[in-house]
């Protein structure tokens, strides 16, 4: 329920500044299903209404409801109902959810894979915090809104509060790392590193920039140790400590990354989208993608259809006049 605006409409009316926005309104009607290209976050502040996914839910005055991205809802107020909503940038939240989990060190489009499963959360999630937390959540609700009228000026207080809200709803909603997932099992987990945020070696700056200018071109470990006049251990050595993988795991992963694009935005065939990265076997490219990112490349082409679509709010008139 609910629609993020500039101007502001309704009760509440809402703020936005890039990634984050946030509002709360008075339902006075039904509001037809419909869904947003972003993660919603809602907490019934007075009233009850009946929340219409998959099925119906039921959520009443101190309730936190959680909405997956595309996910289309709808709401029956029972005489009224007012909610306060955060939306979030889909890429921001995961982005924030990454760095998380550095520690892991599961690779960033496998975590993307299996965000997209069903598995990982729900549609709709609705809990029941304490009377306490829901103040807390109302709280921050509050100050994010003023925050967020001050735009850039104020955006670092803004993430910190978004943060702070995490903290406390990620919890409640029972958002679990993958490592104590049994679907994880397939996901791809990089060698050990430690961060030390010391000077790159030029030759690994080299090397890495050899491998982004083409990596489409037939590299071999040797081939890419003549480029920078080292011999194949000591580049192995330096390129790892530098980039936290070898050479060739990360010129694998720079195509898996690109052939994911290519999967998710083009109408590119598998083989077509292995070719274009740099595999010459398409049998070869999905099993490297699939022990990349745990799903092949058919189902990520699938998932992130359904991740990405831009919805459009055909029902906008109808939250217009609810208040």
């Amino acid at each position: 329920m609910g629609h993020a605006s500039l101007t502001g409409n309704g009760s509440g009316g809402s703020v936005r500044y890039g990634p984050i926005a946030v509002e709360t309104r008075e339902f006075r009607r039904a509001v037809p299903p419909v869904a947003f290209d972003c993660v919603k976050l809602l907490l019934i502040r007075e009233g009850s209404t009946i929340l219409t996914t998959e099925s119906d839910t039921f959520a009443s005055e101190g309730d936190l409801v959680c909405l997956r991205t595309a996910t289309l809802c709808g709401g029956t107020p029972e005489q009224t109902v007012t909610i306060s909503t955060l939306y979030i940038d889909t890429d921001y939240l995961f982005e924030l959810w990454v760095w998380q989990l550095s520690t892991i060190g599961h690779d960033r489009e496998s975590l993307r894979a299996y965000t997209m499963r069903r598995e990982f959360l729900p549609p709709l999630t609705c809990v029941r915090p304490t009377p306490e937390t829901a103040h807390h959540i109302g709280l921050l609700f509050d100050d994010l809104s003023a925050s967020l009228t001050l735009g850039a000026d104020d955006f670092y207080h803004a993430q910190s509060l978004v943060s702070e809200l995490l903290h406390v709803a990620a919890p409640l909603l029972g958002v679990t790392p993958p490592s104590t997932s049994p679907t994880t099992s397939t996901l791809a987990v990089p060698a050990p590193r430690n961060r030390k945020f010391a000077p790159l070696r030029g030759e690994a700056l080299a090397a890495r920039r050899a491998l982004h200018a083409d990596p489409a071109r037939h590299w071999s470990i040797g081939d890419l140790a003549e480029e920078v006049h080292l011999s194949r251990r000591q580049l192995t050595r330096v390129f790892s400590t530098a980039f936290g993988r070898t050479p060739m795991a990360y010129l694998s992963l720079m195509r898996t990354r690109e052939m994911a694009r290519l999967l998710a935005e083009t109408n590119m065939t598998v083989a077509a989208a292995a070719s274009q990265v740099g595999w010459r076997s398409r049998s070869h490219a999905i099993e490297v993608f699939r022990r990349s990112i745990g799903v092949t490349p058919n189902q990520y082409r699938s998932m992130t259809g359904v991740r990405d679509v831009d919805i459009p709010d055909r029902d906008w008139d109808a939250i217009e006049h609810t208040a």
